[in-house]
């Protein structure tokens, strides 16, 4: 594992495939970029934890936001959120709101990357992935005025090229067809999808040995 470890945080010191991957999962109708002079975006961070079980597979956690949320409710994200002014900085950012909705300590992980960041036209936010690593399962704890379901993922499901599919989902905004991973009966589409397809690509690319170089 601490190969696996090793390999995932040197592979994210290289280039990444980043809009490459994005554009993959990217919603028909949606940009990559904000319009030029766009103001006020919101920064915000999210966290990939990634943990081993002792079968040797390696696990990560997503959550069901909760359906009446204002941004993005009922979606399946990665633990994070907005930026506050009292964050040093946007890892900070994702260790507090990882503690905040799934009870993970900072002190229980490792970062060891980053992936591109990712803008959300609908909501107006930045979303910044990082990558932290946890030698034993965490102790999961759900806030759940932030979070209505916790899902455990083995990493091997979210590669499996089987878990693709386009699906009809209804927003606020009208009923669409979008790109995503369909798995065990959950669909994950938009951000949280773009940012999988790029950690998949990367992950891949370290357990076949074929890490891009710089």
């Amino acid at each position: 594992m601490r190969i696996l470890k090793n390999s995932l945080k040197e592979a994210l010191q290289k280039t990444l495939p980043g809009e490459d991957a994005h554009r993959l999962m990217l919603p028909v109708g949606r940009e990559l970029y904000p319009e030029a002079g766009k103001q006020n975006i919101i920064q915000s961070s999210v966290l990939i934890i990634l943990f081993p079980l002792d079968d040797g597979s390696i696990q990560t956690c997503l959550i069901r936001r909760p359906a009446g949320m204002r941004n993005h409710g009922g979606q399946i994200a990665f633990p994070g959120g907005r930026f506050e002014p009292t964050d040093q900085n946007l890892i900070q950012t994702a260790l507090r709101e990882s503690f905040e909705e799934v009870g993970v300590c900072s002190d229980q992980l490792e970062i060891i990357g980053a992936l591109t960041p990712i803008y959300v036209q609908v909501s107006n936010f930045t979303i910044n992935p990082f990558i932290g690593w946890c030698h034993t399962r965490p102790n999961f704890k759900i806030e759940e005025s932030e979070v209505d379901e916790l899902l455990i993922v083995p990493i091997e499901k979210l590669l499996h090229p089987k878990t693709f599919r386009t699906k009809e989902v209804i927003t606020l905004r009208g009923n669409f067809n979008v790109p995503g991973y369909d798995i065990d009966s959950i669909f994950i589409w938009g951000a949280t999808a773009m940012i999988l397809s790029e950690f998949n690509q990367i992950y891949r690319s370290v357990t076949s040995g074929e890490v891009t170089k710089a």
